[in-house]
């Protein structure tokens, strides 16, 4: 725990915001500890190297080169058009599958014998599933009684995500810096 503390100083300290108490606690504790000390000259270090680093823009002529790249516009529209004719056409198919289950399956479904299996088959299904929802339930409410604190935890998580849902949501609706400075 102790280190922790140190290590926020040093952080202060690269970021120039360590006040003269905190400077002179920091370097007694340096001059102590070996394994901060390694810590803080690596931090220098790193800390130098991002300060030399020169900042990079993209090539002259980018944005015109990416976008000539990009399809145009006639062949998005032959792209959509055939997309198109081939939905259109694949709508032959489903009509030509449903004349021949007309044909082929309802005589068969249209039986009083198929038609009382699946009735029993649906009472038994409608049977199962009550059982297993009511042991469900009756799991549920025994670990409610139980463990109260699971359901306030999955209230606190529930909320969590509706509110960053709606931080989400509100970053999405602001205009972003680069089309703020593209209109300039």
């Amino acid at each position: 725990m102790e280190h922790e503390k140190f290590h926020m100083l040093m952080m202060d300290a690269l970021d120039g915001e360590l006040a003269a108490g905190g400077k002179t606690e920091l370097e007694s504790h340096l001059r102590a500890c070996p394994a901060c000390r390694q810590e803080w000259h690596a931090m220098l270090a790193i800390d130098t190297l991002f300060r030399q680093a020169p900042m990079l823009s993209p090539a002259a002529g980018f944005t015109q080169r990416t976008v000539a790249l990009l399809p145009s516009r006639r062949a998005r529209l032959w792209a959509i058009s055939i997309i198109y004719v081939l939905l259109l056409l694949s709508g032959i198919l489903p009509i030509l599958l449903v004349i021949w289950a007309a044909n082929t399956v309802i005589p068969v479904i249209s039986q009083p014998a198929f038609i009382e299996s699946v009735q029993q088959v649906w009472a038994q299904a409608v049977r199962l599933v009550g059982v297993v929802s009511g042991a469900l339930f009756k799991g549920l409410g025994e670990l409610i009684v139980q463990q109260p604190a699971i359901v306030g935890w999955l209230l606190v998580l529930a909320g969590m995500v509706f509110v960053w849902n709606g931080v989400y949501r509100q970053l999405l609706s602001q205009p972003t810096a680069v089309s703020i400075r593209g209109n300039n």
